[in-house]
């Protein structure tokens, strides 16, 4: 991973401290720009001090930290020179125990004879960094799922809590108990585990078809393609790695108010979730039952195919009948439907961070014990025919079943959403599909991806695209860009993206400069609070001039399309244009001026008026005939409890109404956003969309202000 400082504060920074030692002879004035983060500790026992000490547990690991290096290059630093600096590490160190076993198991004496590969893949799937953040103590391990940052070998690290030893605990990536944990040092926190940990190095389709309980799915794969594009072979972009990264990139002059670090990403990664019926489900939803012979190979597959081609073609028609290859065929479509671009662990399917009641923890572990309402996201899914998938995470509903607050694909809840309401789940009008975390004691974290096993069969028949078109479609920006979802980049660090790195912006000029922020830990900016929904965001800067490519619709019909907002003097104006050919976009309507504050003749807001409904409600409209809204009431001003409906003036929170049009489901449609200012400074902002069919922003009932 690279990183550039923001050059423009760095000068002045050096140029004061400069200055100050002409006029005095001291260092005082200047100590504050000195960076200790990476030098030695010699006063405190360190990661690496611990493991000298006890050679009788961890003389092998040591073995390994000594020879395997961070990087590639000739002046790489040895892993034990760095677990021997300061920093925040997480290191799940295998005892010689375990290590010896598994050497065994290799069909090696000791750890000396392993290849490099071998000592890599050990020695740093055991590490995570978690840079400016406190290492995870046992407290913080997620009790089914996996952790957020990922180890040394850019893999996400699975962890579950120990249901079958009497005394509990957790065990690491599916076969690493934790014997001893919680071993603090003074660069972080070390957890002895009886198991060497080590990711496998299956792609995605081998692991769900050498999971034994998944045969009728992998099957399905098999026949349709769809295994080849869930290949590793392409899991690393190679273009991307040989090409060029500026790492002086400096921001456009007064891009951000304060020193920051950006990242550019080190790798492009291309990576996949699957979600998967067990074969039980396909026999219990669609009687589907397997026979085997004494091999353990299935030996009814024409009977099966009889049955999913029946189930599949009642949903999608007949087109292409005998050519599963076809993405027109219905059993492509089916299987499509079942997969995502981006590599998704299980706690990274929603995003907590400031939903109506959430209590923020920090980026790195957001709080999972107290959830007052749902979460969810919207992801697109695979294939010609692309649909919309729904995660929903349920919050504190008060139904025994949903207490540790599962997920589910496709839910429609019942929520209190009225004036005075708390947007808690009442009830559902369908319940979705369950989401297990994992497969039991199989493997489900693949090198390109993860896949989760559902409990019912997933199909985007008419039903399930009536009901995603029945209800208000709120996406973040993040989902619909999976390179970011592959990268982790969500609640981590400021991130620059050079031009091409997201596949979905189709067309960027030159002078477009994209940037993923979020709030972090210090939740407010300048004295300014962030109004995100699910607190990131993303800006363009400079002359920009960028197209990209918008999630589909569920179903043919009439849609609102808005645009989330937060305006204030920085913003920039733009104009917008809208269609389904990227190279002859319509204009939607005039410039739109992100600078105007919440008050202005143009946006006629009005603070609510507390147990005056009819009246809020008026002034509601009066908004709506300008072209606008107010935020919604479900996610918080971030670092406050304000929602940021209740955010107007210099400061406001809106939703911008771009266009309202017939839109058709199997249709690819475009946003372009150029700007109409002759500078590079103002900030193009872009948080999340709604999608708002007629029956929501023009029924029966008024539209809630969630």
């Amino acid at each position: 991973m690279k990183t550039i400082l923001f050059k423009r504060n760095l000068f002045s920074g050096i140029f004061g401290c400069l200055l100050s030692l002409s006029v005095v002879f001291g260092f005082n004035s200047c100590t504050e720009t000195i960076d200790e983060s990476n030098f030695a500790i010699k006063t405190e026992q360190t990661v690496i001090d611990y493991l000298v000490d006890n050679p009788d547990r961890f003389s092998g690991i040591k073995t390994l930290f000594d020879r395997v290096q961070l990087g590639n290059g000739s002046d790489a630093s040895k892993l034990s020179s760095v677990l021997g600096a300061r920093g925040n590490y997480t290191v799940f160190a295998p005892n010689n125990e375990a290590l010896d076993a598994y050497v065994k198991a290799l069909g090696a004496n000791s750890v000396d004879e392993l290849n490099d590969e071998q000592a890599e893949l050990i020695a740093k799937s055991c590490i995570i960094d978690n840079g400016d953040l406190s290492a995870y103590e046992e407290a913080d391990f997620p009790a089914s799922g996996a952790f957020d940052v990922s180890n040394l070998n850019d893999r996400i690290i699975q962890c579950m809590q120990d249901t079958i030893d009497a005394n509990g605990g957790y065990i690491i990536n599916g076969n690493a108990k934790v014997v001893r944990p919680n071993i603090e040092v003074s660069n972080g926190m070390i957890h002895e585990v009886g198991s060497v940990i080590a990711p496998s190095s299956d792609n995605l389709y081998e692991m769900i078809a050498a999971a034994g309980n998944l045969d009728v799915f992998a099957h399905l794969l098999e026949l349709t393609s769809w295994a080849d594009s869930l290949s590793a072979e392409d899991y690393i972009d190679a273009e991307y790695e040989a090409g060029e990264r500026d790492e002086d990139w400096i921001p456009t002059p007064g891009t951000l108010s304060k020193s920051e670090v950006c990242q550019i990403p080190a790798h492009r990664y291309r990576g996949y979730t699957a979600f998967v019926e067990k074969d039980e489900v396909f026999a219990s939803e669609w009687g589907i039952n397997l026979t085997r012979n004494a091999e353990g190979a299935v030996t009814n597959w024409d009977e099966v195919m009889a049955v999913i081609k029946q189930k599949c073609e009642a949903a999608f028609g007949s087109v292409d009948a005998d050519d599963l290859k076809s993405p027109d065929n219905a059993i492509n479509r089916f299987v499509a439907y079942h997969l995502i671009e981006g590599r998704l662990s299980y706690l990274n399917l929603v995003h907590h961070y400031n939903e109506f009641g959430y209590k923020y923890k920090d980026r790195a572990r957001p709080q999972i014990i107290e959830c007052p309402t749902n979460v969810w996201d919207y992801f697109t899914t695979r294939g010609k025919y692309r649909g919309l998938l729904k995660v929903t995470q349920v919050g504190d509903n008060g139904f025994e079943q949903d207490k540790d607050h599962k997920m589910y694909i496709n839910r429609k809840s019942i929520y209190d959403n009225g004036r005075k309401g708390d947007y808690k789940e009442l009830g559902y009008e369908v319940r979705g599909a369950l989401i297990s975390p994992d497969n039991g004691e199989i493997d489900n974290n693949a090198l390109n991806g993860f896949y989760f096993p559902v409990d019912r069969v997933l199909l985007y028949d008419d039903a399930t695209r009536t009901q995603l078109a029945s209800e208000r479609i709120r996406i973040d920006l993040s989902t619909m860009f999976p390179e970011l979802l592959s990268y982790g980049v969500r609640g981590g660090k400021y991130t620059y993206f050079p031009r091409g790195y997201i596949n979905n912006i189709v067309d960027q000029s030159e002078s477009t400069i994209i940037l993923y922020l979020n709030p972090g830990v210090n939740q407010s900016n300048g004295g300014y609070y962030w109004r995100n929904y699910q607190g990131d965001e993303m800006n363009a800067f400079g002359l920009f001039d960028f197209t990209f490519r918008l999630p589909p619709f569920p179903k043919d019909g009439t849609y609102e399309i808005r645009l989330g907002c937060a305006n204030q003097s920085g913003r920039a104006m733009a104009q917008l244009y809208f269609g389904t050919n990227p190279n002859a976009l319509k204009p939607t309507g005039l410039p739109v001026d992100m600078r105007i504050q919440a008050g202005d003749i143009t946006i006629p807001w009005e603070a609510d008026v507390d147990g005056a409904d009819e009246i809020n409600a008026e002034n509601d409209k009066k908004m709506r005939n300008q072209g606008y809204m107010k935020g919604p009431n479900y996610f918080y001003a971030t670092g406050t409890e304000t929602p940021v409906r209740q955010i107007g003036g210099g400061s406001a929170a809106l939703r911008l109404i771009v266009t309202t049009d017939e839109m058709k489901a199997d249709e690819t449609y475009y946003i372009r956003f150029k700007t109409a200012l002759n500078t590079s400074n103002p900030q193009q902002f872009l948080d999340y969309f709604e999608y708002v069919p007629t029956s929501v922003y023009n029924g029966t009932t008024e539209e809630d202000i969630w």
